[in-house]
């Protein structure tokens, strides 16, 4: 089908992966309380550190869920915190390969890529982030990915002032707290996904017809 591309205020776009270009933010988050006990006291001590960092890379939240519940004389099995961390990994990455994209991402990129910048960021870590991306053969549609260790409000910054983007001109589009982090801290246009139905304005915004 043909890309239609008509003028755009947006030279930058930036979009968060998980919960905005494909279904897998509940499936993440399930993980974590997955990869320590079940009982109730383990699961409340999961949920309160991904209330205070709800994006939080795996390497940063979990060593400090177990540290909370080491503190909290919580039992726990003999895994350490790195077994815990890989775990997490593969049953993340199960979750992502079964995860459908939200309903028109891969033609949304697509367009974009023909009128703009356009890259992902996300706290998934670099290496696991492309090779999901390359899998659903999105790469071709993409400028750029950048995965954990990167902060999202660096590579939005960083992308600004290498290619002279105007923080009128740059768009990040996610569903989490770093996302709009990322947008408030560069001066960028933000717009959130509550939902699915959410990404389908993005190509309005962005002056594109997938």
């Amino acid at each position: 089908m043909p890309i239609s591309v008509r003028a755009t205020p947006f030279s930058l776009v930036v979009f968060d992966f998980d919960g905005t270009l494909v279904d897998t933010a509940a499936a993440k988050r399930r993980a974590f309380f997955d990869v320590f006990p079940g009982e109730p006291r383990h699961a409340a001590v999961v949920d309160a550190v991904l209330t205070a960092d709800p994006d939080g890379s795996r390497h940063a939240v979990i060593p400090r869920m177990a540290e909370a519940m080491a503190a909290r004389d919580l039992a726990l099995s003999d895994a350490t915190v790195d077994e815990r961390i890989a775990r997490y990994g593969r049953l993340v990455a199960q979750a992502v390969s079964a995860a459908p994209e939200v309903r028109g991402a891969g033609a949304l990129l697509a367009a974009a890529h023909q009128a703009m910048e356009t890259h992902v960021a996300s706290a998934t870590p670099a290496e696991p982030l492309r090779a999901e991306i390359a899998r659903r053969g999105w790469l071709a549609h993409l400028h750029g990915v950048h995965g954990w260790p990167a902060r999202k409000d660096e590579v939005v910054r960083d992308l600004m002032r290498r290619s002279g983007h105007s923080p009128a001109a740059t768009l990040v589009v996610g569903d989490g707290v770093s996302d709009e982090a990322a947008a408030r801290a560069n001066g960028a246009v933000f717009h959130r996904i509550a939902g699915p139905a959410d990404l389908a304005p993005v190509a309005v915004m962005l002056g594109v017809t997938p």
